[in-house]
């Protein structure tokens, strides 16, 4: 790696408790990769929504948002993400809680969604991205 560019992990309070060995996010000069980001309240580090995707959707992307604030970021710097849902016929539903934190089409980020067998602690929604600021 080049001298000079700066690497660090993010940790906050702010964020739930990994549920296994990982960091928030990884800072890397001006990119940030934000691990996939679960339904868990960071304040009883407990899954929320009890099936309801809306709910699930709206914390992943609360936690989502800590993560880029806790490393300067916000979601404009947000270039591309990877949405795993454990049933593809909820993307609507996500999509519509996507477009309140991402109200710009022209400013979309790129994005994947995958339907996945399961996620871990049972949850419908997990979603990574990576975010660039200049």
């Amino acid at each position: 790696m080049a001298t000079g560019v700066t690497r660090r992990a993010i940790h906050s309070d702010r964020f739930p408790k990994p549920v296994a060995s990982y960091s928030q996010g990884f800072q890397v000069g001006n990119m940030l990769f934000i691990t996939g980001q679960l339904p868990v309240d960071p304040q009883t580090n407990q899954k929320v929504g009890d099936g309801d995707i809306t709910l699930e959707s709206r914390q992943v992307m609360r936690n989502m948002q800590a993560v880029l604030e806790e490393a300067g970021f916000g979601f404009e710097h947000v270039v591309s993400a990877t949405v795993y849902l454990t049933d593809i016929n909820t993307l609507d539903t996500f999509d519509a809680v996507w477009q309140e934190y991402f109200p710009d089409p022209q400013a979309y980020p790129s994005r994947a969604v995958v339907e996945v067998a399961a996620l871990v602690l049972g949850i419908q929604l997990e979603i990574s991205a990576i975010a660039i600021k200049d």
